[in-house]
């Protein structure tokens, strides 16, 4: 017999279990395309990480020295350090007609996330909650629904690793981008796909001496409600804070 508390667990592990047939795959969702900037939204361009000149780091050491850091100094991150992480968490490494291939695997290349940033101290970007589009290396300013953007500190169980990072990773699954395609099997990629994303920002903050930590500890109904999702058909699926090791 089970207890109550890992039924919920094995219920979602039967449910999403592999199926022999998947839904139809003749029509796509709209909401499958990510990153639009609304039309009341204004692009603030990153540096291309192309053009960024980067120290040559060891995989094998960055692995070694990848570690958690919950203690941040007050130094600001640069604007192409944000470049930086950003594109090797979900910026677009190619493009094949409607695919976008990017620098994490995911299921059938559909990238069912979106990124919202909360900048404290980035140097040239104002602090708020921004949105990143990969398709344009870009960022644009999101309005807070409940509180400001101060106000996720609060939401998490340590509300000090959000309130003096430098920077804070909200990722978002959006969960008809990959249902439409796998199923009830999709709800496994989603969780399976955002542990992939963190751990490209744990090396990649690490290959640029930051410190970071991955947040799992959160109120997700006040998250969605500063955020305006509606934490169905769009809801918080983990954090990171990263800044300057002190």
């Amino acid at each position: 017999m089970h207890s109550d508390s890992s039924r919920t667990g094995y219920r979602f592990l039967k449910e999403t279990i592999l199926q022999d047939s998947l839904p139809s795959q003749s029509k796509e969702p709209t909401t499958r395309i990510c990153g639009v900037c609304e039309p009341d939204q204004v692009l603030i361009p990153l540096p291309t990480p192309d053009a960024i000149p980067l120290d040559p780091v060891l995989l094998w050491d960055t692995l070694d020295n990848r570690h958690t850091i919950r203690d941040y100094s007050d130094d600001e991150l640069h604007k192409w350090e944000l470049s930086i992480l950003l594109h090797y968490t979900q910026g677009v490494r190619e493009k094949n007609g409607p695919s976008h291939f990017r620098t994490v695997p995911s299921a059938g290349a559909l990238h069912p996330f979106e990124t919202r940033i909360v900048i404290n101290r980035v140097s040239g970007i104002p602090p708020g909650i921004y949105r990143y589009l990969p398709l344009d290396h870009a960022l644009v300013q999101e309005t807070c629904h409940s509180g400001d953007h101060l106000s996720i500190a609060k939401t998490c169980k340590k509300p000090s690793l959000v309130s003096e990072s430098a920077v804070t990773f909200i990722w978002t699954a959006v969960p008809e981008r990959m249902i439409w395609k796998f199923g009830q099997r999709g709800w496994r990629y989603l969780f399976i796909e955002a542990g992939h994303i963190c751990q490209n920002l744990y090396i990649t903050a690490t290959g640029l001496h930051l410190g970071i930590c991955a947040i799992g500890s959160y109120n997700e109904n006040d998250i969605h409600c500063i955020l305006g999702i509606d934490g169905e058909t769009e809801f918080c699926i983990y954090m990171a804070s990263v800044g300057k090791k002190k």
